[in-house]
């Protein structure tokens, strides 16, 4: 059997020859019983390459029932593959069908519109790229914008493959902010006596101690309280009851009461920690002095710092979702109670108070955590969570299940994003499945087939003329 070299034939013969030999076996395919054709009907097939594409096109677009090639109709396939001229990959033939053999755009909805050799490279509406060629458009049930991978149970399994449908739920803006944990001011008490006197015995030695309501904190005497308590006692022998009335409210003014010594117990007015302690054993005590100070812990304040940037749409009431490095895994739910007139000039932030129970005292002033703040009202949008979404410099895009173990990827543009949640304004629909774990090697497999056939549908470079002339024969000299 003798083989024809086609390397050493020119490429428009080469070009001539594949047309004639794919118009010859498609027409024989259709079982044709007409006479052949006359001078005057054979005459436009064979005018130009366009009359001959249009010929294939319409030909290939009647008669194949599997997948084409958008770029060039007279490649068919029964299954998914790639043309072996251009590299692309194969559409159903109801895709490049014209309008009238698959529906109205209304029943075919356009989701954007692609580069034919570069997938990457996206419109929202139809144009030619700077070669003249048209971009393809993409439809909501086309499935993958690239080449498609086919991963078995097994190795999903591997993998740890795992997918997601995408849904139309309402979006908010979420902010997230350093959140800083702080005493609740409004509660705090200040501990003074009314008489001077020695600290004879402490009970608290130092802040941070936690105390109850009616807990010993200190002893005081007081020489002042002491002659009073004379007084008392002297009128009482006298039984007169003006001296008696006057000593009782000299003692009640320095905060003892009608039997009271000359010592005083002080004691913790509520439920708290000592922020603050002033006095020590031996130390005097003033009116004017401050001894301790004591802050509830039953709620503190949460101070978060919101980005000037983000703080546009911060109103008091928001909800927060907050969490804390000391219990991993947990939220706590608070809203913003008061919004800080003053712009910290240093962080440029906003400072966002808000207030938390509790009641466990799990939270210690000075913890920081994060404040997830809910910023503008929430709209309906079609979204992922956002490890779904891969970001590169050429774009975002999405693995998409499309059934049977295979996986496509799509390219994507985000929107708005709060908390793990992105949404998606163009590239899905609610409903499809997307990959939102081992998305990577997927995704890093089908670019991989996707260039190797792009590599594999390359020409051929053009070999010198009489580059095999001289073959076999000795160089000149």
């Amino acid at each position: 059997m003798k083989y024809t070299n086609l390397r050493r034939t020119s490429p428009a013969t080469l070009a001539t020859i594949v047309t004639v030999l794919a118009l010859g076996a498609a027409l024989g395919a259709c079982g044709r019983d007409e006479a052949p054709a006359t001078a005057d009907t054979a005459a436009p097939a064979a005018s130009t390459g366009a009359d001959r594409d249009a010929m294939l096109k319409e030909h290939a677009l009647a008669h194949a029932t599997g997948y084409v090639c958008p770029m060039h109709p007279d490649v068919t396939s029964d299954e998914p593959s790639k043309c072996p001229i251009c590299g692309m990959d194969l559409v159903p033939v109801a895709a490049a069908a014209p309008a009238e053999a698959v529906g109205t755009a209304e029943e075919r909805r356009i989701l954007y519109y692609r580069h034919p050799h570069k997938p990457e490279v996206t419109s929202p509406e139809p144009r030619q790229d700077e070669m003249g060629m048209d971009y393809l458009p993409v439809y909501a049930d086309a499935g993958d914008t690239g080449a498609t991978v086919t991963v078995d149970a097994g190795m999903r399994q591997a993998l740890g493959v795992r997918t997601v449908q995408a849904e139309r739920a309402p979006l908010a803006r979420r902010v997230e902010a350093v959140a800083t944990v702080a005493f609740d001011r409004r509660g705090t008490r200040e501990i003074r006596v009314r008489a001077e006197g020695w600290v004879e015995q402490l009970r608290v030695r130092a802040a941070g101690e936690r105390v109850r309501k009616g807990q010993p904190l200190f002893t005081v005497f007081s020489p002042k309280l002491a002659t009073t308590r004379q007084d008392l006692e002297r009128a009482r022998e006298l039984n007169d009851p003006e001296l008696i009335a006057a000593a009782e409210a000299r003692l009640r003014a320095l905060g003892a009461g009608a039997g009271a010594g000359s010592r005083t117990v002080v004691t913790a007015p509520v439920d708290g920690v000592v922020e603050e302690l002033m006095v020590y054993e031996g130390g005097m005590l003033t009116p004017d002095m401050v001894a301790a100070r004591i802050t509830p812990l039953g709620e503190v304040w949460v101070v978060a710092a919101v980005p000037e940037s983000a703080s546009g749409g911060l109103e008091v009431g928001a909800t927060a979702q907050l969490s804390f490095r000391a219990y991993p895994g947990e939220t706590l739910e608070a809203r913003v109670t008061e919004i800080l007139p003053e712009l910290d000039m240093a962080t440029r932030t906003v400072q966002a108070r808000l207030t938390v129970a509790n009641a466990d005292a799990r939270l210690r002033p000075g913890m920081v955590g994060t404040a997830a703040i809910e910023v503008g009202t929430a709209r309906e949008v079609v979204q992922v969570p956002l490890d779904a979404v891969i970001r590169t410099g050429r774009g975002e895009r999405v693995v998409v299940a499309l059934g049977e173990g295979r996986f496509g990827t799509r390219e994507v543009v985000t929107g708005l994003e709060s908390g793990d949640r992105v949404e998606i304004r163009r590239g899905l629909e609610p409903g499809e499945e997307v990959v939102v774990s081992g998305q990577f090697l997927i995704d890093s497999e089908s670019n991989l087939r996707s260039s190797l056939g792009r590599l594999e549908a390359a020409p051929v470079p053009a070999e010198p003329a009489g580059a095999h002339a001289g073959h076999g024969a000795e160089p000149a000299p």
